[in-house]
C-alpha cells in the first residue's frame, strides 16, 4: 500500500486576524499546473487554514528540475484591499508574485508590479509562481536532475538498480527538506476617525470633547467642527494623530470625555467597512451625544 508524503507547503498568512489566517480566502492550481500535477502524480490538499500541501505517494515520480507551479488566489472578502498593504494594486490588472525566497511579504515597502504574460481568472486576486525543486537543497537538485538524465538514457539492468536506489534517497531528503513557501500580507495603518452627533443643535460642548486611551496610545488632536455630513448640523470631528495598524480585535479601551465628565466609558474602535470617510486611509466610528 502506497504511503503519501508531503513534497511541498505553501501559506497564506494576514496578520489581521488572530491567528493569521483568512478563510475567505483560497488557491486554485491554473490548468496548466493541474495537468503537469497529474502527470508527476501530485496532488493538492489544504492541510490548515491557511495552509496547502503537494503530496504524492512514494512511490510517484514528483517534481522534476524545471518544473513551475501557479496557483490562482482567489479572494472572497470584500474588505480584503482595505485590510492589507494595498497602495498601486487595480482591481482591473494581473499581477503575479514570484516565491523565489519562500517568503513574499506585502508590507509598506512591497511595489505591485503588473505582469503582461498572462490573463487574469474570475475573481483572481493574483498569481503565485513558485518552483519546488529550485528552492530544495543542492543535493535534492542533484538527485532530480540524475533522475532526468537516467531516464534519457538507454534502460539497462543497472540504471534501473540506480534510478531506484535515487529515488529512494529524494522521497527520504523530500520528508526531511520540504520546500516551504509564504505569502505574508501586513495589515494597512489608518487614522482613527470619530463622529460626535449632538442630538441638541444647540448644544455647544463640541469643543470640550475628549478622546482618552490608557497611557495615551493613541493620541487625538482638538475637536473641530465637522460640516460635510449628513448626520446633522452639530457635528464633532475627532482624529488620531498618527496611523494604527487595521486589526479585527482591539483590547485597547477608550473613554469619550467632555470636559472633565466621563461621556462614554467604552469607546469602540472604528472598524473596515462601517462607516466611509472622505479622508484617504482613514477609519469612520460615529459616536451619538444624549442631551444634557
Amino acid at each position: 500500500m502506497s504511503r503519501y508524503i508531503a513534497i511541498a507547503v505553501i501559506r497564506i498568512e494576514h496578520n489581521y486576524y488572530n491567528p493569521p489566517e483568512n478563510s475567505f480566502v483560497g488557491l486554485e492550481p491554473t490548468p496548466e499546473t493541474k495537468k503537469l500535477m497529474r502527470q508527476r502524480g501530485v496532488m493538492l490538499r489544504q492541510s490548515r487554514g491557511n495552509e496547502w500541501q503537494w503530496i504524492m505517494a512514494d512511490d510517484a515520480s514528483g517534481f522534476a528540475d524545471k518544473d513551475v507551479l501557479e496557483l490562482s488566489m482567489i479572494v472572497k472578502d470584500p474588505c480584503f484591499l482595505q485590510q492589507i498593504e494595498s497602495d498601486g494594486y487595480d482591481p482591473d490588472s494581473f499581477y503575479k508574485f514570484n516565491a523565489e525566497n519562500g517568503l513574499v511579504e506585502v508590507n509598506a515597502d512591497f511595489v505591485w508590479r503588473k505582469d503582461t504574460n498572462g490573463q487574469k481568472l474570475k475573481n483572481e486576486f493574483c498569481r503565485i509562481v513558485l518552483k519546488p525543486v529550485e528552492t530544495a537543497p543542492e543535493r535534492l537538485r542533484m538527485l532530480y536532475m540524475k533522475v532526468e538524465q537516467l531516464g534519457k538514457e538507454e534502460i539497462r539492468e543497472e540504471n534501473n538498480v540506480q534510478f531506484a536506489a535515487i529515488k529512494q534517497e529524494i522521497r527520504q531528503l523530500q520528508e526531511i527538506c520540504c520546500p516551504k513557501f509564504t505569502i505574508r500580507f501586513c495589515s494597512c495603518a489608518y487614522y482613527w476617525e470619530y463622529l460626535c452627533v449632538f442630538k441638541d443643535e444647540n448644544d455647544m460642548r463640541g469643543k470640550d470633547l475628549r478622546l482618552r486611551t490608557r497611557e495615551n496610545v493613541v493620541a487625538f488632536g482638538a475637536p473641530e467642527k465637522y460640516e460635510k455630513t449628513s448626520l446633522g448640523t452639530n457635528v464633532w470631528r475627532l482624529v488620531s494623530t498618527g496611523r494604527i495598524k487595521a486589526k479585527e480585535r482591539y483590547d485597547m479601551p477608550m473613554q469619550l470625555y467632555i470636559g472633565r465628565m466621563l461621556e462614554s466609558r467604552f469607546i469602540s474602535p472604528p472598524q473596515i467597512g462601517k462607516f466611509q470617510s472622505d479622508s484617504p486611509h482613514t477609519l469612520r466610528e460615529v459616536c451619538y451625544i444624549k442631551e444634557q
